[in-house]
């Protein structure tokens, strides 16, 4: 212990007395040890962490894979809850969610709009929660008289029971626990709650799940799930299971295989389709969408903090040459090798102790800076703390990189030539293979660098592409915004229908409104809504299990959202007040069903939330559009007149501006919905274009980090060239001041200093290229519309590291040819 502690005191004398080299070191290790605890602490939140519910890891999804379709991760209709339940035996519990929807919450307070979920009664005992107040739903909130036929929100306001969440209980009523059994008003229907659940639940599921995650008030469904056929368009559900205890996935999957199998054969809709049943980790099917994403992100930290360790062994490797004389005497006088080996390596704990204690503090501010410029679809990311986890990963990676960039000096400079370093001229002079060392270590940085810069390049080339990909409609100009009629006061379609005219006509006669419709779901809006459709009498087998978007959509939407048709007509307002059996397909489902032939005119039979499904006439075709991807076409897709459909409550308005700046409608639309109705709030004030940003969002937070990144990697490269080449250039001092008395021209001394720092960038960019294409594989999740192995990315990084290799040589090429002849050889 006495001599550990001479060791850490003689260590901190030598860094006190060299304060620049210490702090080039310590903000170095910062930035890497920093940045690696900051993206270690978003994986660990959002990756590694249990769900926060009771016993997570038996909580698994159940869903459907539509073979027919490609559809993965369908929902599913009640029947097959019932199937379920009745027919498997390795689930403690099953529990169904509808979508989400938003209604008006008036009464007590001013009138507001809040989020809305139907669930089955167990949900919350699935689920392993408890309420904060009062109680969750029991079996008797369940009960009611079965109805069978529900458009998107009569289901949702069949209850009397409700239970809301902490925020909903802290907004409205002050935290008051007098608010358990008190009466909400939800679209004018009275509804009791019955307990408040705690401030940190949140449902969590997969991005594709249409569900949002801030749900203010639940309510239990109450109706028969077998009345409701299969394929009907109100029947999706979202299957959240309890594993029983000691049940594996495996053995889950089995016996839900089993139950698919007997669907096959008894449901022709199921054979057809080619519907199976699949059984998913809840948090795995969650965090899906991300993982590709965060893990890439750890990996690309993993490589700058391994460029940070090169170039501070680097450092070391230079101030071992420094201190060659001073180490030669140690063992002159008794020091053993294994002594001067254990001092050095306490210096470099040291150096990685402070770097550690400098990086938990780029580690907040990081974290700061990851939660501003977060995509809002990053599940489970409001908070993330520097915790234990935290705290340990930093001190297990600070001690790493002691080790990483201590050891190979410390065994260098431990090796000492006590003849050569005691010597004048040995004690400047570097030998043969230390320099060797440190000129791999560069290149090393620079094939890491590589592999970065490749990355961040093919994601910024997705970027662009994603940028100029024609989405079918032009998101420029045009404000949505979402209103939900209550059914109290708008109870029919005509009632509906008329506000939405009265609306439209007053939002034209606004000098800045060029063009006003509305739909059920926007593009690239989060949400999704799908059905199966035939075009054939009799259906074919070979069309069963196709499926559409639908679209609700009044007259002005075609032109509102930019849409381009490209064969036939639009439905006219007259056909939408007539409710008219007319609709308008894309090309998607107009190649398909009559490839090389023309649709107009032609027959749909499609599901109607008016009655029974129908046979609707093609009036005109429209380029396809980008619903829920930017990246890919969606689905087929009919657009349905929207009084058709029943003139749904909920519906979404979309203005197009004659400005460039479509919120300054803002206020002139809010005027008139409180002209038409005072306690109708609107919600989802937003311009499409935000939407569009939506989509991009992740892969612009990974391009946005890993570019940063990339930059730090090639700066830390740069910097590696340049001690490199400068080292070089005082070595070769006496050399060149030689060449320089006898007359060697400036250019060709400068040309051979600056190769020395090129010939190492095109080691690195060699050894760079063959990691970068054994990774194109892991690469090609990150990217799309580009080739993981796009030789112009490649040829552009290259050049790119080239040029930095060649500038980082420069300076010390000119200050070798300013070096004075006689100097130099009286020096030596």
């Amino acid at each position: 212990m006495a001599g550990l502690l001479q060791d850490i005191r003689f260590g901190s004398r030598f860094l006190l007395k060299h304060p620049a080299f210490t702090a080039v070191v310590v903000l170095t290790l910062a930035l890497g040890i920093g940045a690696g605890t900051a993206i270690f602490s978003v994986v660990d939140r959002v990756l590694l962490r249990p769900l926060p519910y009771d016993d997570p890891d038996r909580l698994v999804l159940v869903r459907h894979d539509i073979g027919r379709t490609d559809f993965i991760g369908a929902p599913l209709p009640p029947a097959d809850v019932i199937d379920l339940r009745e027919q498997v035996n390795v689930f403690e519990g099953i529990a169904a969610t509808d979508r989400t929807f938003e209604v008006n919450l008036t009464g007590s307070g001013p009138p507001e709009v809040v989020r809305i979920a139907g669930v089955t009664v167990n949900f919350f005992d699935v689920l392993g929660i408890g309420a904060a107040l009062g109680r969750t739903f029991v079996p008797e909130d369940g009960e009611a008289p079965p109805v069978t036929e529900l458009d998107d929100h009569d289901e949702l306001m069949a209850a009397a029971s409700v239970v809301i969440s902490h925020g909903l209980w802290q907004r409205r009523f002050g935290g008051d626990e007098s608010a358990v059994g008190s009466v909400l008003l939800l679209n004018d229907r009275p509804a009791r709650i019955v307990g408040v659940l705690p401030r940190e639940f949140r449902l969590h599921m997969p991005a594709n799940a249409g569900m949002s995650t801030d749900i203010d008030v639940w309510n239990p469904t109450r109706f028969d799930y077998r009345a409701v056929p299969r394929n009907s368009p109100n029947a999706n559900r979202r299957i959240i299971a309890r594993l029983l205890p000691g049940v594996s996935l495996a053995d889950a999957q089995r016996q839900v295989d089993a139950v698919g199998a007997w669907q096959r054969e008894t449901y022709d809709y199921h054979r057809l389709a080619d519907i199976r049943l699949t059984v998913t980790p809840m948090r795995a099917a969650i965090v899906g969408h991300v993982r590709p994403i965060l893990l890439g992100l750890f990996v690309a930290v993993g490589i700058v903090l391994l460029i940070a360790c090169a170039n501070v062994a680097n450092l070391l490797l230079v101030q071992a040459i420094a201190r060659e004389r001073e180490i030669a005497i140690r063992a002159a006088v008794g020091g053993g090798r294994s002594r001067i080996l254990r001092q050095l390596m306490t210096e470099s704990l040291l150096l990685a102790g402070l770097g550690g204690l400098a990086g938990l503090l780029v580690a907040r501010w990081g974290i700061d800076v990851l939660l501003a410029v977060r995509p809002a679809n990053l599940p489970r990311m409001d908070t993330v703390p520097i915790d234990g986890g935290a705290l340990l990963f930093t001190a297990g990676v600070t001690l790493l990189c002691a080790l990483l960039f201590g050891a190979f000096p410390a065994l260098q400079a431990s090796a000492t030539n006590l003849h050569g370093s005691l010597n004048e001229r040995g004690a400047a002079t570097a030998d043969r293979r230390r320099r060797g060392l440190r000129g791999a270590l560069v290149a090393g940085e620079v094939a890491l660098a590589m592999v970065l810069l490749v990355g961040a390049g093919l994601m910024a080339r997705s970027l662009h592409v994603l940028d100029r990909v024609d989405l079918g409609f032009r998101p420029d100009s045009v404000l949505t915004f979402r209103l939900t009629l209550p059914n109290a006061r708008y109870p029919g379609i005509e009632d509906r229908e008329a506000f939405h005219s009265r609306l439209e006509a007053q939002a034209l006669a606004l000098d800045g409104v060029a063009a006003i419709g509305a739909t059920n779901v926007l593009p690239l809006g989060g949400a999704f809504w799908t059905s199966p459709y035939q075009v054939t009498d009799p259906p074919t087998p070979e069309a069963v299990g196709w499926e559409a978007n639908y679209q609700m959509v009044r007259a002005g939407t075609f032109e509102a959202l930019g849409l381009r048709l490209i064969a036939g007509r639009t439905f006219t307002a007259e056909e939408e007040r007539k409710r008219a059996d007319v609709i308008v397909v894309d090309r998607t489902l107009a190649a398909r069903a009559w490839p090389g032939e023309s649709p107009v005119g032609r027959r749909v039979f499609a599901e109607s939330f008016l009655g029974p499904a129908r046979w609707f006439r093609v009036v005109g075709v429209v380029e396809p559009l980008h619903l829920d991807d930017p990246a890919r076409h969606s689905r087929e897709t009919i657009f349905f007149p929207h009084a058709t459909q029943g003139a749904l409550a909920s519906t979404t308005f979309v203005v197009r501006s004659r400005d460039t700046r479509p919120e300054a409608l803002t206020a002139p639309l809010g005027e008139i919905v409180r002209g038409l109705d005072p306690d109708l709030p609107m919600s989802a004030v937003r311009p499409l274009a935000d939407y569009v940003a939506d989509a991009t969002a992740p892969l612009r937070f990974a391009t946005l980090l890993i570019g940063l990144f990339a930059f730090v990697a090639l700066a830390l490269a740069m910097i590696g060239v340049y001690g490199v080449v400068s080292s070089l250039v005082r070595q070769r001092t006496r050399e060149i001041g030689l060449h320089l008395a006898l007359g060697a021209p400036h250019p060709r001394i400068m040309l051979s200093v600056v190769a020395r720092g090129v010939r190492l960038g095109v080691i690195g960019i060699g050894a760079g290229l063959l990691v970068s294409l054994a990774l194109a594989r892991l690469t090609a999740s990150l990217v799309t519309g580009v080739s993981p192995t796009d030789p112009p990315t490649y040829a552009a990084v290259a050049v790119l590291l080239l040029a930095v290799t060649a500038l980082a040589s420069l300076a010390p090429a000119r200050r070798a040819v300013r070096v004075n002849p006689t100097d130099a050889l009286r020096y030596e």
